[in-house]
């Protein structure tokens, strides 16, 4: 029976597997960008490895990116702006000039003479038209953001445009001062025109008479800016492009660009089925088989359980999506793609080997999207690995912000090589590119936020956490130090051994501390059940069969479990709880029940704690510091010889009685384990000497 639900058990695991391998393949093919891919890889500074190159098709050459740019920024920059006239307000204000003059006429007896008045109309007129063709715009010409740093700017009358210097538009405050000195400079010329100047207001016939359309000159701009060719001459079908050994220098990398462009852009797939669909589908299927393969064998134990290969595959597709995002958006480079997060999380969950693999596999697939891969594989690689290193433990919070530090100066080092080997001159490299270094940087930092919904999401368990449960102000274990101080004293001893044994055989210190913490929370509730919490007087047990009391000992690891799922511990924190005993037995009470029923068969299960036993390094090293604690404390003399003997007995018991065959535990670690314990024990339990009375 056991055996079929072994193989039923085994079919679902492998089902699961293979189907989410399955959505994993086909999610990565339609992430792949359908292009083909030039066949040939170079460097500038590097010699050509292949044959001679001819050119297959007539093709454009490009013009140098930094060329290009710079025509583009030219155009912008001697842009001249376009300002449209308004004639109806011209119009308007010459109609209220004559109304203002006629009605000054009649009121000033000295000016009823009618060709004065033609003549003072016409000086008006004169000036004021003059105003409004030269333009006036509300503001002067300085304020304007779109005629900041420009000399000129061209006016649009109807269907003709004129260029202007800007020096030469009027703001309403000049063109005031302007009709204000045209009235006084010919009342100054004619005493009878003096009169007028009480009369007119200039203000009310000057208004702004010039627009700007931004929708009108950014297209104009957009026009002009696609009119910078960006190609300079071509390469004819036949010709040689490079021979076989040559140096790629600046003149034949840029024809070589301009190919492998042209090349890509000729050769577009169609359908589902195409040449090009089967190579992608190829490389997908070889990279991920190779990690499968990989984990598989070397991490096996960690590879067969469903959250960490859910896992793995899931932060690889995230990874895949958001360099597919950055792929298709012209404005953004590779090298933003924060693809360091992926290490970063892997780490801190599976372990650093297994985090740079994935990486390293991670980063081969997406190198295909970047214009040139061996350089992106390289500098990604190193970053990774340098991530890897530097972040041994993320319970600091400092320690992401070094670790960014570190990945941005790796990438910074890595691409200045790179660039003296093309360039050549530190006057050529393109320093454009750390900017997206530093955004990159930036962007690791989030990965604290991401390592805590991978956590909640999969049910994994941080450095963060481990720091935040292991402080013994928590609630739950503040509770076992007021009702069970005897327990919660035994457990800090526990976790002092265990993470001195963990320190030296390896494994993950601060889970070790967390569990050793919380390994006995269940006898919360039956405190005065065991013996560190008894204070001298009457022994509960005493009134119980030994039958009772070992229900009442082993259910310190029920309630632990109850209690700890109440409390939303990590699942690994409750394995420490279900684990530290294995399936054991209750030796006291088991030999106390044979001693007192000599002839009776006894079934030792009834005498076991629950199980399992321990499946990791850290719970089979916790189980062992409880035995050999509690064992030491019960000692009537406390010497060397004596600890000895005892930390041989626990720990020999354990491994006879196959306790912790299935823990990754060696024989050495065995040996190693020992030593440290007594060490440890003779450390805690050491002997004063005795000071003489004073006479």
């Amino acid at each position: 029976m056991k055996g079929n639900e072994k193989s039923h058990t085994s079919f679902y695991r492998v089902a699961y597997y293979a189907s989410f391998l399955l959505i994993t393949f086909a999610v990565l093919y339609l992430l792949f960008p359908k292009q083909v891919t030039f066949k040939y890889e170079f460097q500038k500074g590097q010699p050509w490895g292949h044959e001679t190159l001819i050119a297959p098709f007539d093709f454009p050459v490009l013009k140098p990116t930094n060329v290009f740019e710079a025509e583009i920024d030219s155009v912008k920059k001697n842009f001249v702006p376009f300002l449209n006239f308004e004639t109806e307000a011209k119009n308007d204000q010459l109609i209220l000039l004559r109304e203002q003059l006629d009605s000054a006429f009649q009121k000033i007896s000295q000016l009823n003479d009618p060709e004065l008045q033609e003549i003072i109309y016409n000086k008006l007129e004169e000036t004021l038209n003059d105003l409004y063709n030269k333009g006036i715009l509300e503001s002067s010409p300085e304020s304007y953001d779109f005629l900041s740093g420009k000399s000129n700017v061209n006016l649009i009358r109807g269907n003709v445009v004129e260029t202007v210097p800007v020096q030469s538009l009027f703001s309403l405050k000049t063109a005031y001062l302007a009709l204000n000195d045209s009235i006084n400079n010919y009342a100054a010329q004619n005493s009878a025109c003096r009169l007028l100047q009480n009369w007119l207001d200039p203000a009310q016939f000057i208004s702004p008479n010039l627009n700007y359309d931004k929708v009108f000159n950014e297209s104009r701009l957009e026009e002009m800016v696609q009119a910078v060719p960006a190609t300079r001459g071509a390469v004819q079908a036949g010709v040689r492009i490079i021979s076989e050994g040559d140096w790629v220098n600046n003149e034949n990398f840029i024809v070589l660009e301009s190919l492998k462009r042209a090349y890509e852009r000729n050769r577009s797939y169609s359908g589902w089925i195409s040449t090009i669909i089967i190579g992608q589908m190829m490389l997908v299927l070889i990279v991920l088989s190779v990690l499968i393969l990989y984990l598989q064998t070397y991490n096996r134990d960690l590879f067969w359980k469903k959250r960490n290969f859910t896992m793995i595959l899931f932060t690889i597709l995230a990874i895949f999506l958001l360099a597919r995002l950055v792929h298709e958006n012209p404005s953004l480079n590779m090298y933003i793609l924060p693809v360091c997060i992926l290490p970063i999380i892997i780490r801190t969950f599976l372990g650093a080997r297994m985090a740079i693999f994935i990486h390293l596999s991670t980063v081969l697939m997406i190198s295909f999207m970047a214009p040139n891969s061996f350089e992106f594989f390289f500098l990604q690689s190193i970053a990774g690995i340098i991530a890897v290193i530097s972040l041994r433990r993320m319970h600091r919070r400092g320690q992401l912000l070094l670790t960014s530090l570190y990945v941005f100066i790796s990438y910074c080092l890595n691409y200045f090589a790179f660039e003296l080997i093309k360039e050549g001159l530190l006057i050529n490299i393109n320093w454009e590119t750390y900017k997206w270094f530093f955004a990159n940087g930036l962007l690791l930092t989030s990965a604290y936020l991401i390592v805590y919904i991978i956590e909640k999401m999969f049910g994994f368990i941080s450095d963060v956490t481990l720091v935040e449960l292991s402080d013994t102000n928590n609630p739950l274990l503040r509770k076992l130090a007021e009702i069970a101080p005897g327990t919660f004293q035994h457990s800090m001893q526990v976790a002092n051994l265990a993470e001195a044994v963990i320190f030296r055989i390896g494994g993950n210190p601060l889970l070790v501390r967390t569990g050793a913490l919380y390994h006995d929370i269940g006898k919360i509730n039956s405190s005065e059940f065991f013996i560190e919490n008894q204070q001298g007087g009457e022994n509960p047990h005493d009134s119980l069969s030994h039958l009772k009391s070992v229900e009442k000992i082993v259910s310190h690891v029920f309630d632990g479990v109850k209690m700890a799922k109440k409390h939303k511990l990590p699942e690994p924190i409750i394995d420490f709880i279900k684990m530290h005993h294995g399936k054991g037995l209750v030796k006291y009470f088991y030999l106390k029940y044979k001693e007192e029923h000599p002839n009776e068969q006894v079934i030792e299960d009834d005498f076991r704690y629950p199980g399992p036993n321990p499946t990791t390094r850290e719970t089979a090293v916790v189980m062992l510091a409880d035995g050999v604690e509690a064992a030491a404390r019960s000692l009537p003399e406390k010497n060397e010889e004596t600890l000895k003997v005892i930390i041989n007995q626990i720990i020999d018991a354990k491994v006879n009685n196959h306790e912790l065959d299935d823990a990754p535990i060696t024989f050495r670690d065995i040996k190693d384990i020992k030593s440290i314990f007594l060490d440890k024990l003779k450390n805690v339990y050491h002997l004063r000497i005795q000071y003489p009375k004073e006479k």
